[in-house]
């Protein structure tokens, strides 16, 4: 109300044809004395070149942009404290037309985290516009204060439930996971978790779906028996070599025998050499294991099967057994047989992912051909392509981009594909389904990580601010294609929320006034 009556006298006061402050108060319908009181305000901003900018309607839209995008941005999402944004107003000269100090940050980041919720319910027909929901959850908790609960598509990283719990019983996540599943019509598949009994039952008994172990969890196993064990191998035989190496020099000066410190050295040398050769293997399991577990043959492309893939993890097994013998390294608390527990729950995915895959094409009455080529040279094609560009690993990568070059020649030369593949349905449809397959849980983890600086950052963690940040992750941060998780899950778009915060923004706080009228921050 204040700005705008502002903006309207500032319109008069710079017409070219002058007008007195009675005049322009009859014009606009407002007392002389207010007239002179916001004149008096608007000189008194007038302290720097662009001041003239902020007072222009152009400029006051510039000034809501900055100021939402400034608290939006920095304040919720990042965590940056309500003085450090007052701070920074000042040193960009914007303190002098827009209420900066702490405690207008404060209040008006939530209003702005109220406005979100609105932003939500104004979304919400899209939603629900999409009939059916087929997803891959991915469920774990974390702790803060108190306890908190993640569950997520892992295919289009959408977070259904981020809130705390009292627990993690099997009946709390079954009511939480229950309700979204009411509210979208959502079909889960399988849950990927990390084995812990209440996500076992959830799926299993909760949804009737497979429980699908976390690879990561599941190689993690290993890690925590050789990697740690075989480092320090590696270390102490490298600093037994490096005391050796100084007592022989030191014999040598003395002009004594070395040949017994030589052959010291010598089998010293070989100890290290087999290390180093245990390292490589242990290495090279865990590029196996991450090789193994795939829809597809890396080599070739061919269609793997839930047995062949137990099959090739069992092989694995029993070289992680003979690596563990050779290098008699101790596992006290059984993390080897761990993993060996899990091999058949993580083959279980290939046969139901295969199942999924076909099921979702039952409905197109497509000739058998046709179905041959979408499942045997499109698919493997997409699917390798998306796991070159999602994994950092260099040497997973190389061979990924092995495997893609050799399904897109495949591709390439199938005399269907010339006139298939610019139909953009089966392009969208083998992208849905590679994004579907999903081995590990490391977007919630990943999520539960951020969620922690966050929660550092900030001395806390609100519900308010909580379920702000959940907003801002499905409807606002985007990958590399440009889409929201919002847009992936439902397959259509929603409104940008910083750009809706922008159009519904109240009016922007007024600068507080001093005692001799001049504009002050606080």
């Amino acid at each position: 109300m204040m700005r705008s009556r502002s903006k309207r006298i500032f319109l008069k006061l710079c017409c070219p044809v002058k007008c007195s402050i009675r005049k322009i108060g009859q014009m606009l319908g407002i007392s002389k004395s207010a007239v002179h009181r916001q004149k008096n305000t608007i000189e008194q901003r007038d302290r720097f070149p662009e001041s003239y900018f902020w007072e222009t309607e152009e400029g006051i839209g510039f000034l809501c942009r900055l100021f939402v995008g400034v608290l939006f941005l920095f304040g919720i999402k990042s965590g940056v404290g309500a003085g450090t944004i007052s701070e920074f107003f000042k040193l960009i000269r914007i303190d002098t037309h827009v209420g900066s100090c702490p405690s207008t940050i404060k209040n008006y980041m939530n209003k702005i985290q109220e406005m979100l919720e609105e932003y939500l319910k104004s979304q919400e027909s899209k939603q629900m516009s999409v009939k059916s929901l087929k997803i891959v959850g991915g469920a774990d908790e974390t702790f803060f204060d108190k306890m908190l609960i993640v569950f997520m598509d892992l295919a289009s990283n959408y977070i259904f439930i981020e809130a705390e719990a009292d627990d993690r019983t099997y009946e709390t996540w079954k009511d939480k996971v229950q309700n979204i599943v009411d509210k979208f019509g959502v079909k889960i598949k399988y849950i990927v978790s990390d084995r812990a009994k209440a996500l076992i039952k959830l799926a299993e008994t909760g949804f009737g779906c497979l429980s699908i172990p976390d690879l990561f969890h599941a190689s993690y196993e290993i890690v925590k028996v050789f990697g740690l064990n075989l480092g320090r191998k590696k270390n102490s035989i490298e600093k037994k070599i490096q005391e050796s190496l100084i007592a022989l020099a030191l014999l040598k000066g003395l002009g004594k025998d070395v040949t017994e410190q030589e052959n010291i050295i010598t089998q010293l040398k070989n100890e290290q050499v087999i290390i180093d050769s245990g390292i490589s293997r242990y290495q090279q399991i865990l590029h196996a294991l991450s090789q193994i577990v795939h829809p597809f043959d890396i080599n070739n492309s061919h269609a793997q099967s839930s047995a062949l893939v137990k099959f090739l993890l069992n092989q694995l097994m029993e070289e992680i057994l003979q690596l563990q013998k050779e290098q008699e390294i101790a596992d006290p608390k059984n993390r080897i047989e761990k993993f060996r527990k899990q091999i058949e729950g993580i083959a279980s995915l290939i046969d139901a992912w295969w199942l999924w895959a076909r099921e979702s094409l039952d409905t197109d009455n497509l000739s058998e051909e046709v179905l041959q080529w979408l499942l045997t040279c499109l698919l493997p094609a997409v699917y390798w392509e998306m796991q070159a560009e999602r994994t950092k690993n260099p040497d997973l990568k190389e061979s990924y981009l092995s495997a893609f070059e050799k399904a897109r020649l495949a591709l390439e030369q199938h005399p269907l594909t010339a006139s298939l593949i610019h139909e953009k349905e089966w392009l969208a449809w083998a992208e849905w389904m590679a994004s579907n397959f999903q081995r590990t849980s490391s977007a919630v983890e990943g999520r539960n990580g951020w969620l922690s600086q966050i929660h550092h950052n900030g001395r806390g963690l609100t519900t308010k601010r909580l379920r702000a940040l959940t907003i801002i992750h499905n409807y606002y941060l985007k990958r590399s294609d440009g889409a929201t998780a919002a847009q992936r899950l439902f397959r259509t778009k929603f409104d940008d929320p910083f750009e809706w915060l922008v159009e519904h923004f109240p009016e922007l706080p007024l600068p507080r006034a001093s005692k001799s009228g001049a504009a002050v921050t606080c």
